[in-house]
Protein backbone atom coordinates (compact mmCIF):
# COMPACT_ATOMS: atom_id res chain seq x y z
CA UNK A 1 0.00 0.00 0.00
CA UNK A 2 1.57 3.28 -1.12
CA UNK A 3 0.85 6.46 0.87
CA UNK A 4 0.96 9.92 -0.68
CA UNK A 5 2.37 11.99 2.19
CA UNK A 6 5.67 13.81 2.60
CA UNK A 7 8.01 12.72 5.44
CA UNK A 8 7.25 15.76 7.63
CA UNK A 9 3.53 15.14 7.19
CA UNK A 10 3.98 11.47 8.08
CA UNK A 11 5.86 12.21 11.28
CA UNK A 12 3.48 14.97 12.35
CA UNK A 13 0.50 12.70 11.74
CA UNK A 14 2.03 9.87 13.76
CA UNK A 15 2.89 12.19 16.65
CA UNK A 16 -0.57 13.76 16.66
CA UNK A 17 -2.23 10.40 16.96
CA UNK A 18 0.05 9.25 19.76
CA UNK A 19 -1.65 8.46 23.05
CA UNK A 20 1.27 6.65 24.66
CA UNK A 21 0.28 3.38 23.01
CA UNK A 22 3.74 2.25 21.98
CA UNK A 23 4.58 4.41 18.96
CA UNK A 24 8.15 3.89 17.73
CA UNK A 25 9.81 6.04 15.05
CA UNK A 26 13.36 5.61 13.75
CA UNK A 27 14.10 8.29 11.18
CA UNK A 28 17.21 9.12 9.15
CA UNK A 29 15.68 12.56 8.40
CA UNK A 30 16.86 12.31 4.81
CA UNK A 31 20.52 12.47 5.78
CA UNK A 32 23.19 11.02 3.54
CA UNK A 33 24.49 8.13 5.61
CA UNK A 34 25.35 4.69 4.26
CA UNK A 35 22.43 2.31 4.70
CA UNK A 36 20.42 4.89 6.62
CA UNK A 37 18.03 6.51 4.16
CA UNK A 38 14.70 5.39 5.61
CA UNK A 39 12.05 6.23 8.15
CA UNK A 40 10.51 3.28 10.03
CA UNK A 41 7.46 3.63 12.28
CA UNK A 42 5.57 1.05 14.28
CA UNK A 43 2.16 1.60 15.86
CA UNK A 44 0.40 -0.67 18.39
CA UNK A 45 3.18 -3.15 19.20
CA UNK A 46 2.34 -6.83 19.36
CA UNK A 47 4.49 -7.11 22.47
CA UNK A 48 6.57 -4.77 24.61
CA UNK A 49 9.10 -6.20 27.00
CA UNK A 50 11.35 -4.55 29.61
CA UNK A 51 14.14 -6.54 31.26
CA UNK A 52 15.82 -5.07 34.31
CA UNK A 53 17.83 -6.27 37.29
CA UNK A 54 18.49 -9.57 35.53
CA UNK A 55 21.69 -11.49 35.00
CA UNK A 56 23.33 -10.20 31.79
CA UNK A 57 23.35 -13.68 30.26
CA UNK A 58 19.58 -13.88 30.73
CA UNK A 59 19.15 -10.50 29.02
CA UNK A 60 21.35 -11.53 26.10
CA UNK A 61 19.47 -14.81 25.82
CA UNK A 62 16.16 -12.97 25.47
CA UNK A 63 17.78 -10.68 22.89
CA UNK A 64 18.70 -13.74 20.79
CA UNK A 65 15.17 -15.13 21.12
CA UNK A 66 13.56 -11.91 19.94
CA UNK A 67 15.95 -11.52 17.01
CA UNK A 68 15.28 -15.10 15.95
CA UNK A 69 11.59 -14.27 15.49
CA UNK A 70 9.65 -13.28 12.38
CA UNK A 71 8.60 -9.80 13.56
CA UNK A 72 10.48 -6.50 13.35
CA UNK A 73 11.71 -5.17 16.69
CA UNK A 74 12.66 -1.72 17.96
CA UNK A 75 14.77 -1.75 21.10
CA UNK A 76 16.85 0.22 23.60
CA UNK A 77 19.87 -1.08 25.52
CA UNK A 78 21.09 0.60 28.69
CA UNK A 79 24.75 1.53 29.02
CA UNK A 80 24.61 -0.16 32.41
CA UNK A 81 24.09 -3.55 30.78
CA UNK A 82 27.66 -3.11 29.53
CA UNK A 83 28.82 -2.55 33.10
CA UNK A 84 27.18 -5.84 34.05
CA UNK A 85 28.80 -7.62 31.11
CA UNK A 86 32.21 -6.30 32.17
CA UNK A 87 31.61 -7.12 35.84
CA UNK A 88 31.77 -3.50 37.03
CA UNK A 89 28.13 -3.00 38.02
CA UNK A 90 27.89 -1.72 41.59
CA UNK A 91 24.18 -2.36 41.95
CA UNK A 92 23.28 1.34 42.01
CA UNK A 93 19.53 1.88 41.73
CA UNK A 94 18.28 2.88 38.29
CA UNK A 95 14.88 3.17 36.62
CA UNK A 96 16.28 2.27 33.18
CA UNK A 97 15.68 -1.31 31.94
CA UNK A 98 18.72 -3.15 30.64
CA UNK A 99 16.74 -4.02 27.52
CA UNK A 100 13.43 -2.72 26.20
CA UNK A 101 11.87 -4.24 23.05
CA UNK A 102 8.68 -3.64 21.08
CA UNK A 103 7.76 -5.98 18.22
CA UNK A 104 5.36 -5.17 15.37
CA UNK A 105 3.37 -7.02 12.72
CA UNK A 106 3.55 -4.04 10.33
CA UNK A 107 5.82 -1.08 9.74
CA UNK A 108 5.32 2.24 8.02
CA UNK A 109 8.34 2.80 5.76
CA UNK A 110 9.47 5.91 3.93
CA UNK A 111 12.50 5.76 1.64
CA UNK A 112 14.04 9.21 1.22
CA UNK A 113 15.99 8.27 -1.90
CA UNK A 114 13.05 6.66 -3.66
CA UNK A 115 10.61 9.26 -2.25
CA UNK A 116 8.11 6.51 -1.56
CA UNK A 117 6.02 5.55 1.50
CA UNK A 118 4.31 2.21 2.12
CA UNK A 119 3.14 -0.27 4.75
CA UNK A 120 5.28 -3.42 5.11
CA UNK A 121 3.71 -6.47 6.74
CA UNK A 122 0.18 -7.76 6.84
CA UNK A 123 -0.86 -7.19 10.44
CA UNK A 124 -3.73 -5.20 11.91
CA UNK A 125 -1.42 -2.42 13.09
CA UNK A 126 -0.97 -1.42 9.44
CA UNK A 127 -4.63 -0.39 9.35
CA UNK A 128 -4.12 1.61 12.56
CA UNK A 129 -1.25 3.48 10.90
CA UNK A 130 -3.41 4.36 7.90
CA UNK A 131 -6.28 5.49 10.14
CA UNK A 132 -3.92 7.71 12.11
CA UNK A 133 -2.55 9.30 8.96
CA UNK A 134 -6.03 9.98 7.57
CA UNK A 135 -7.20 11.62 10.81
CA UNK A 136 -4.26 14.01 11.15
CA UNK A 137 -4.59 17.51 9.79
CA UNK A 138 -2.46 19.91 11.85
CA UNK A 139 1.21 19.77 12.85
CA UNK A 140 1.98 19.54 16.58
CA UNK A 141 2.47 22.83 18.38
CA UNK A 142 4.86 23.01 21.34
CA UNK A 143 4.65 25.03 24.51
CA UNK A 144 7.07 27.96 24.57
CA UNK A 145 7.24 28.34 28.35
CA UNK A 146 10.56 27.86 30.12
CA UNK A 147 11.65 24.73 31.95
CA UNK A 148 10.94 24.70 35.67
CA UNK A 149 14.49 23.70 36.62
CA UNK A 150 17.72 22.46 35.01
CA UNK A 151 20.33 20.61 37.06
CA UNK A 152 23.63 18.87 36.41
CA UNK A 153 25.27 16.23 38.59
CA UNK A 154 28.62 17.99 37.93
CA UNK A 155 29.65 21.47 38.88
CA UNK A 156 31.90 23.24 36.40
CA UNK A 157 34.75 22.92 38.93
CA UNK A 158 34.20 19.19 39.42
CA UNK A 159 34.07 18.55 35.67
CA UNK A 160 37.35 20.40 35.15
CA UNK A 161 38.93 18.62 38.12
CA UNK A 162 37.73 15.29 36.70
CA UNK A 163 39.43 16.04 33.38
CA UNK A 164 42.66 16.58 35.32
CA UNK A 165 42.10 13.35 37.21
CA UNK A 166 41.70 11.45 33.94
CA UNK A 167 44.86 13.04 32.56
CA UNK A 168 46.69 11.72 35.63
CA UNK A 169 45.31 8.23 34.92
CA UNK A 170 46.65 8.60 31.38
CA UNK A 171 50.10 9.53 32.70
CA UNK A 172 50.03 6.39 34.86
CA UNK A 173 49.16 4.26 31.84
CA UNK A 174 45.70 3.26 33.12
CA UNK A 175 43.89 4.66 30.07
CA UNK A 176 44.65 6.36 26.77
CA UNK A 177 41.30 8.09 26.40
CA UNK A 178 38.28 8.33 28.71
CA UNK A 179 34.81 9.55 27.80
CA UNK A 180 33.59 11.80 30.61
CA UNK A 181 29.92 12.81 30.80
CA UNK A 182 27.76 14.98 33.01
CA UNK A 183 24.09 14.12 33.55
CA UNK A 184 21.55 16.89 33.07
CA UNK A 185 18.02 16.73 34.47
CA UNK A 186 15.29 19.08 33.23
CA UNK A 187 11.90 19.63 34.85
CA UNK A 188 9.84 20.31 31.73
CA UNK A 189 7.40 23.24 31.53
CA UNK A 190 3.72 22.47 31.98
CA UNK A 191 2.09 21.77 28.63
CA UNK A 192 5.23 20.60 26.82
CA UNK A 193 4.70 17.04 25.57
CA UNK A 194 7.16 14.37 24.49
CA UNK A 195 5.84 14.66 20.94
CA UNK A 196 6.49 18.41 21.02
CA UNK A 197 10.07 17.79 22.09
CA UNK A 198 10.72 15.30 19.31
CA UNK A 199 9.03 17.50 16.69
CA UNK A 200 11.23 20.44 17.70
CA UNK A 201 14.43 18.41 17.58
CA UNK A 202 13.60 16.76 14.29
CA UNK A 203 12.79 20.12 12.74
CA UNK A 204 15.80 22.04 14.06
CA UNK A 205 18.43 19.30 14.38
CA UNK A 206 17.71 16.47 11.90
CA UNK A 207 20.09 13.56 12.37
CA UNK A 208 20.70 10.22 10.64
CA UNK A 209 19.58 8.23 13.70
CA UNK A 210 16.76 10.20 15.26
CA UNK A 211 14.29 8.21 17.35
CA UNK A 212 11.02 8.53 19.23
CA UNK A 213 10.14 5.47 21.33
CA UNK A 214 7.19 5.20 23.70
CA UNK A 215 7.79 2.73 26.50
CA UNK A 216 5.52 1.63 29.33
CA UNK A 217 6.47 4.44 31.74
CA UNK A 218 8.86 6.66 29.77
CA UNK A 219 9.60 8.01 26.31
CA UNK A 220 12.95 8.06 24.51
CA UNK A 221 13.81 11.01 22.25
CA UNK A 222 17.09 10.89 20.34
CA UNK A 223 18.95 12.87 17.69
CA UNK A 224 22.00 10.63 17.59
CA UNK A 225 24.40 11.20 14.68
CA UNK A 226 26.38 8.02 15.36
CA UNK A 227 25.92 4.47 14.11
CA UNK A 228 27.03 1.81 16.58
CA UNK A 229 27.00 -1.11 14.18
CA UNK A 230 24.97 -2.43 11.27
CA UNK A 231 24.63 -6.07 10.24
CA UNK A 232 23.40 -6.96 6.77
CA UNK A 233 23.87 -10.57 5.70
CA UNK A 234 27.22 -11.56 7.21
CA UNK A 235 28.66 -8.07 6.80
CA UNK A 236 29.07 -5.77 9.79
CA UNK A 237 30.19 -2.16 9.96
CA UNK A 238 30.72 0.30 12.81
CA UNK A 239 31.06 4.08 12.48
CA UNK A 240 32.57 5.70 15.60
CA UNK A 241 32.54 9.50 15.96
CA UNK A 242 35.32 11.44 17.66
CA UNK A 243 36.00 15.11 17.00
CA UNK A 244 33.41 17.91 17.14
CA UNK A 245 33.16 21.54 16.10
CA UNK A 246 30.14 23.87 16.00
CA UNK A 247 28.80 25.09 12.67
CA UNK A 248 29.71 28.65 11.73
CA UNK A 249 27.30 31.50 11.09
CA UNK A 250 28.64 32.01 7.55
CA UNK A 251 30.09 29.84 4.80
CA UNK A 252 33.52 31.30 5.53
CA UNK A 253 33.26 30.36 9.21
CA UNK A 254 32.08 26.87 8.23
CA UNK A 255 35.12 26.43 5.98
CA UNK A 256 37.44 27.57 8.75
CA UNK A 257 35.91 25.26 11.36
CA UNK A 258 35.95 22.29 8.97
CA UNK A 259 39.62 22.89 8.25
CA UNK A 260 40.38 23.25 11.96
CA UNK A 261 38.70 19.92 12.73
CA UNK A 262 40.26 18.03 9.83
CA UNK A 263 43.73 19.32 10.75
CA UNK A 264 43.39 18.78 14.51
CA UNK A 265 46.00 16.27 15.68
CA UNK A 266 44.16 15.83 18.99
CA UNK A 267 40.83 14.98 17.36
CA UNK A 268 42.40 12.64 14.81
CA UNK A 269 44.29 10.90 17.60
CA UNK A 270 41.06 10.41 19.58
CA UNK A 271 39.30 9.03 16.53
CA UNK A 272 42.17 6.70 15.59
CA UNK A 273 42.34 5.28 19.14
CA UNK A 274 38.67 4.32 19.00
CA UNK A 275 39.06 2.89 15.49
CA UNK A 276 41.80 0.59 16.83
CA UNK A 277 39.51 -0.44 19.70
CA UNK A 278 36.64 -1.14 17.30
CA UNK A 279 38.91 -3.21 15.07
CA UNK A 280 39.84 -5.30 18.08
CA UNK A 281 36.20 -5.69 19.21
CA UNK A 282 35.03 -6.67 15.72
CA UNK A 283 37.86 -9.17 15.47
CA UNK A 284 36.26 -11.16 18.28
CA UNK A 285 33.21 -12.01 16.13
CA UNK A 286 34.51 -11.65 12.56
CA UNK A 287 36.36 -14.02 10.27
CA UNK A 288 40.11 -13.78 10.64
CA UNK A 289 41.61 -11.13 8.36
CA UNK A 290 38.25 -9.67 7.30
CA UNK A 291 38.29 -6.53 9.50
CA UNK A 292 39.41 -3.36 7.73
CA UNK A 293 39.04 0.43 7.95
CA UNK A 294 36.98 1.66 5.02
CA UNK A 295 37.09 5.33 5.97
CA UNK A 296 39.24 7.19 8.51
CA UNK A 297 38.38 10.59 10.01
CA UNK A 298 35.90 11.65 7.33
CA UNK A 299 33.96 14.87 7.84
CA UNK A 300 30.28 14.55 8.78
CA UNK A 301 28.17 17.71 8.49
CA UNK A 302 25.07 18.21 10.65
CA UNK A 303 22.88 21.34 10.91
CA UNK A 304 24.66 22.57 14.06
CA UNK A 305 27.85 20.49 14.28
CA UNK A 306 30.77 19.00 12.36
CA UNK A 307 32.12 15.57 13.34
CA UNK A 308 34.94 13.26 12.36
CA UNK A 309 33.57 9.79 11.62
CA UNK A 310 35.37 6.59 10.64
CA UNK A 311 33.98 3.30 9.34
CA UNK A 312 35.33 -0.13 10.28
CA UNK A 313 33.92 -3.24 8.59
CA UNK A 314 34.28 -7.00 8.66
CA UNK A 315 32.62 -10.31 7.85
CA UNK A 316 30.92 -12.09 10.75
CA UNK A 317 31.67 -15.70 11.56
CA UNK A 318 28.81 -17.94 10.47
CA UNK A 319 28.08 -18.90 14.08
CA UNK A 320 28.09 -15.35 15.53
CA UNK A 321 24.79 -14.69 17.33
CA UNK A 322 23.44 -11.19 18.04
CA UNK A 323 24.23 -11.70 21.73
CA UNK A 324 27.85 -12.51 20.90
CA UNK A 325 28.12 -9.34 18.82
CA UNK A 326 26.77 -7.30 21.73
CA UNK A 327 29.09 -9.01 24.18
CA UNK A 328 32.06 -8.22 21.95
CA UNK A 329 31.19 -4.61 21.08
CA UNK A 330 28.95 -3.19 23.81
CA UNK A 331 29.22 -0.47 25.05
CA UNK A 332 30.55 1.34 22.02
CA UNK A 333 34.20 2.30 22.45
CA UNK A 334 33.55 5.89 21.39
CA UNK A 335 31.64 6.53 24.63
CA UNK A 336 33.92 4.56 26.96
CA UNK A 337 37.47 5.10 25.76
CA UNK A 338 40.43 2.75 25.61
CA UNK A 339 41.30 0.27 26.91
CA UNK A 340 37.62 -0.38 27.43
CA UNK A 341 37.35 -2.32 30.70
CA UNK A 342 39.83 -0.29 32.75
CA UNK A 343 38.44 2.94 31.34
CA UNK A 344 34.88 1.95 32.28
CA UNK A 345 36.15 1.45 35.84
CA UNK A 346 37.61 4.96 35.83
CA UNK A 347 34.28 6.33 34.57
CA UNK A 348 32.53 4.56 37.45
CA UNK A 349 34.95 6.14 39.92
CA UNK A 350 34.29 9.66 38.64
CA UNK A 351 30.72 9.88 37.35
CA UNK A 352 28.34 10.00 40.34
CA UNK A 353 25.23 8.42 38.76
CA UNK A 354 24.43 5.51 36.43
CA UNK A 355 24.23 6.64 32.80
CA UNK A 356 21.07 4.68 32.06
CA UNK A 357 20.16 4.71 28.38
CA UNK A 358 22.56 7.60 27.66
CA UNK A 359 25.64 6.19 25.90
CA UNK A 360 23.83 2.86 25.44
CA UNK A 361 22.17 1.92 22.14
CA UNK A 362 18.93 2.21 20.15
CA UNK A 363 18.20 -0.18 17.30
CA UNK A 364 15.92 -1.91 14.87
CA UNK A 365 15.81 -5.50 13.68
CA UNK A 366 14.04 -6.50 10.47
CA UNK A 367 13.83 -10.26 9.83
CA UNK A 368 14.10 -12.17 6.60
CA UNK A 369 10.85 -12.60 4.70
CA UNK A 370 9.15 -9.44 5.95
CA UNK A 371 9.17 -7.76 2.57
CA UNK A 372 12.15 -5.56 3.47
CA UNK A 373 15.88 -6.16 3.44
CA UNK A 374 16.88 -7.98 6.61
CA UNK A 375 19.03 -5.80 8.85
CA UNK A 376 20.16 -5.23 12.43
CA UNK A 377 21.05 -1.54 12.82
CA UNK A 378 22.00 0.20 16.06
CA UNK A 379 22.88 3.79 16.91
CA UNK A 380 24.85 5.00 19.91
CA UNK A 381 22.44 6.68 22.34
CA UNK A 382 24.18 10.05 22.41
CA UNK A 383 22.13 13.29 22.21
CA UNK A 384 19.44 11.07 23.73
CA UNK A 385 16.99 11.84 26.52
CA UNK A 386 14.62 9.71 28.57
CA UNK A 387 11.46 11.57 29.61
CA UNK A 388 9.62 10.20 32.62
CA UNK A 389 6.87 11.93 34.63
CA UNK A 390 7.61 15.34 33.18
CA UNK A 391 11.36 15.09 33.76
CA UNK A 392 13.93 14.69 31.00
CA UNK A 393 17.38 13.24 31.66
CA UNK A 394 20.42 12.95 29.39
CA UNK A 395 24.23 12.81 29.48
CA UNK A 396 26.68 14.89 27.46
CA UNK A 397 30.45 14.83 27.39
CA UNK A 398 33.48 13.97 25.32
CA UNK A 399 36.70 12.04 25.06
CA UNK A 400 39.54 13.13 27.35
CA UNK A 401 43.14 12.57 26.18
CA UNK A 402 46.50 13.72 27.54
CA UNK A 403 46.45 17.05 25.72
CA UNK A 404 42.84 17.88 26.55
CA UNK A 405 42.21 21.41 27.82
CA UNK A 406 39.81 21.11 30.78
CA UNK A 407 37.91 24.34 30.08
CA UNK A 408 37.50 23.41 26.40
CA UNK A 409 36.22 19.93 27.32
CA UNK A 410 33.62 21.43 29.64
CA UNK A 411 32.55 23.87 26.93
CA UNK A 412 32.24 21.00 24.40
CA UNK A 413 29.92 19.09 26.74
CA UNK A 414 27.65 22.14 26.97
CA UNK A 415 27.73 22.59 23.19
CA UNK A 416 26.36 19.07 22.83
CA UNK A 417 23.63 19.84 25.38
CA UNK A 418 22.45 23.00 23.66
CA UNK A 419 20.04 21.43 21.14
CA UNK A 420 18.42 19.15 23.71
CA UNK A 421 18.01 21.95 26.22
CA UNK A 422 16.50 24.25 23.61
CA UNK A 423 13.85 21.64 22.74
CA UNK A 424 12.97 21.42 26.45
CA UNK A 425 12.53 25.18 26.87
CA UNK A 426 15.91 25.71 28.55
CA UNK A 427 19.47 26.85 27.88
CA UNK A 428 22.94 26.16 29.26
CA UNK A 429 22.65 29.36 31.31
CA UNK A 430 19.80 27.73 33.26
CA UNK A 431 21.94 24.86 34.54
CA UNK A 432 22.21 24.78 38.32
CA UNK A 433 24.56 22.66 40.40
CA UNK A 434 23.06 20.66 43.28
CA UNK A 435 24.86 20.78 46.62
CA UNK A 436 25.94 17.15 46.16
CA UNK A 437 27.89 18.02 43.00
CA UNK A 438 29.67 20.89 44.78
CA UNK A 439 30.56 18.58 47.65
CA UNK A 440 32.06 16.10 45.19
CA UNK A 441 34.53 18.73 44.06
CA UNK A 442 35.40 19.74 47.61
CA UNK A 443 36.00 16.17 48.80
CA UNK A 444 37.47 14.67 45.62
CA UNK A 445 41.12 13.66 45.92
CA UNK A 446 42.21 15.15 42.62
Amino acid sequence: MNIELKPDELVNALLQGSSKNGLCILDSCGGDHTGSQRLYAGVLPEESLAIEAAEPNETLGRFDEILAGDRPAVFTISYDLGRKLEGSDDGAETTEPDLFVSTFDSLLVHDYRERRTWIAGRGNSGEAVVDRLRAATVAPVGCERRARSVRSNFSREYYIASVEKIREHIRRGDTYQTNLTQQITVEMPDGLTTTDVYARLRRNHPSPFSAYIERSNSTVVSISPERFFRVSGRGIEASPIKGTRPRGKTATEDDSLQHELLESEKDRAENTMIVDLMRNDLGRVCEYGSVSVRELCALQTLPTLFHLVSTVEGRLRDDAKPSEILRALFPCGSITGAPKIRTMQIIDEIEPDPRGLSMGAIGIYIPEGFGLSSVLDLSVAIRTMVIRNGTAMFNVGGGIVIDSEPEAEYAESLLKAKALLDALGASVDDIQTPLRAREQFETSAV
